[in-house]
């Protein structure tokens, strides 16, 4: 089934919603001209350019070009009152209106995904995802799709390390037939063996295919480092080929009995909804709905401390122009007290354009396009990850640059302009993030998923204006501690490992790169 997550241009539904939105926030007014009514006998309503118009350069207030614009102070942020009720099956039903434009956007988040999965399972979450609408007890995929498209709605489904989701979006006017659709492949997938096999196939084939990208190379080797290999969160990105190969539709059957249940799912709606309307038709829809409980992830496995100093791995792609280079450890879960002062030192770090590890690599040495790094959003521990593809004979001047950069956050205090910067960038984009009815729904189901705290985002931009150059370096000495740092570069071994031997920063490890020549092309 035509997917519509954007990966493939702009469906028509999206272009349909596109244009209902321009048409509901269009203002009632001209711009770039003024209109005056002819007094001249030239004709009433006549068209002129007024003082104030584009192509006018001598009206209007003049501007002091020598220095940026004044701000002002950035503006808190209040979310519309959600209503919540909790349905006798589990399922938290989470309603948020805002009647701006006339779209309705739901997504629905179930506990499990990826982190149910042992290596046996690698893969088979996003695959079962995939296949959710490939076709149900009453049509088929290409009859989703096709209804789908009639309602210019576009709906998805997908699976993380933490959960199996499913979204919709779609004009106010017609939720009531999409959300049926958005019932019918929910609750009656009927995983059929004809596209599994297509699936398959294409999943396969991308594996094959990133085992000649260094970045997947980096990616995967990087997260079996840090929480191992029978860790779901330490699986490689598109799953194991040996457990796509043996997945059939019983195994999907049985994984989707498991982990596609009620209890503990949450579903949020945003947008021209009312609570009391969308209570009664999702119990109406859903009340058939049972099973649980939830089931019960893996806990991670923290990265060993090494007193040597961070461990390095290289895994080799020969002949590669670039290599890519992670540094990072198993740090914190969302909603972790320290968030604001991992955020704002992140956003110093790597976490914006100007931050020191873009500014320093690309800008100031020229090795890469971009450098950056990263905290993990996830329900338990995640990754901390600093990133960046460097010109393969400077892969050890960049390793030091990143090890340099990162213990300076915990040996020196950030300068207050520094600081100031990093915190403004933060606060004054918070409205940005919840722009559109989708990206409302989902702030808001992070709150609940996530578990964090109903005034998370009323009081972000206080609570990230007060972080202080101390509670920066303390956060930096607890959480980037080099002892428990794994630095991963994926390249030309040849070319790069007697200088990073060299270095003297650790030990250093060679991990097995994957076999191009394995059996994974049999049956192409």
């Amino acid at each position: 089934m035509r997917r519509m997550n954007g990966s493939a241009g702009t469906s028509v539904p999206e272009a349909v919603m596109a244009l209902a939105l321009l048409t509901a926030t269009l203002p009632s007014c001209t711009w770039g001209m003024a209109v005056e009514s002819s007094r001249d006998g030239e004709g009433e309503g006549s068209v002129t350019v007024g003082p104030g118009a584009p192509g006018d350069r001598t009206a209007g207030p003049s501007f002091d070009r020598s220095r940026p614009p004044d701000t002002g102070e950035p503006h808190t942020l209040s979310l519309p009152e959600p209503t919540e009720v909790r349905l006798e099956n589990g399922l938290l039903l989470v309603v948020v209106p805002r009647d701006e434009v006339p779209l309705v956007s739901v997504t629905l988040r179930l506990p499990g995904g990826g982190s149910l999965a042992g290596p046996e399972w690698a893969g088979l979450p996003a695959l079962a995802a995939e296949m959710l609408d490939e076709g149900t007890g009453g049509r088929t995929g290409f009859e989703l799709a096709e209804t789908l498209d009639g309602l210019g709605a576009s709906l998805s489904s997908y699976s993380s390390v933490d959960y199996n989701g499913l979204d919709l979006q779609v004009l106010e006017s017609r939720l009531d037939p999409a959300l049926e659709l958005f019932a019918e492949v929910l609750l009656d997938p009927s995983f059929p063996e004809s596209e599994l096999e297509r699936l398959r196939t294409e999943r396969l084939n991308r594996i094959l295919q990133a085992r000649e990208e260094p970045r997947t190379l980096a990616d995967d080797a990087f997260a079996q480092v840090l929480f191992g290999e029978g860790h779901p969160y330490g699986q490689p990105r598109l799953g194991r080929e040996d457990a796509l190969r043996a997945v059939t539709t019983d195994d999907l059957v049985e994984f989707y009995g498991l982990q596609y249940v009620p209890d503990g799912a949450i579903m949020v709606f945003a947008g021209a909804v009312d609570p009391g309307d969308v209570e009664a038709r999702v119990r109406d829809l859903f009340a058939g709905w049972v099973g649980g409980p939830p089931p019960v992830p893996m806990p991670p496995r923290v990265q060993a401390p090494n007193p040597e100093g961070p461990t390095i791995y290289i895994v080799d792609k020969p002949g590669a122009a670039q290599t890519e280079i992670r540094l990072g450890r198993v740090a914190v879960a969302a909603g972790d007290p320290d968030y604001f002062a991992l955020t704002v030192m992140n956003t110093v770090l790597g976490g914006s354009f100007t931050s020191r590890l873009n500014m320093k690599l690309r800008e100031e040495r020229g090795y890469s396009y971009g450098a950056g790094s990263s905290f993990a959003n996830n329900l338990r521990p995640g990754p901390f990850t600093a990133r960046s593809a460097v010109f393969t004979p400077v892969t050890d001047s960049a390793v030091v640059d990143f090890v340099r950069e990162i213990r300076r956050l915990s040996d020196e205090e950030v300068p207050e302009e520094e600081l100031t910067r990093a915190k403004n960038y933060l606060a004054y984009r918070l409205p940005q993030r919840f722009q559109t009815v989708r990206a409302l729904a989902s702030g808001v189901m992070d709150l609940h998923f996530l578990d964090l705290s109903s005034d998370f985002y009323d009081d972000f931009v206080e609570n990230t204006l007060a972080v202080t150059a101390d509670d920066v370096r303390n956060a930096a000495r607890k959480w980037l501690n080099e002892s428990e740092m794994a630095i991963v570069l994926a390249g030309d071994r040849a070319v790069i490992e007697e200088s990073v031997r060299a270095l003297g920063l650790g030990p250093v490890i060679v991990l097995p790169a994957p076999d191009p020549s394995s059996d994974l092309q049999e049956g192409f």
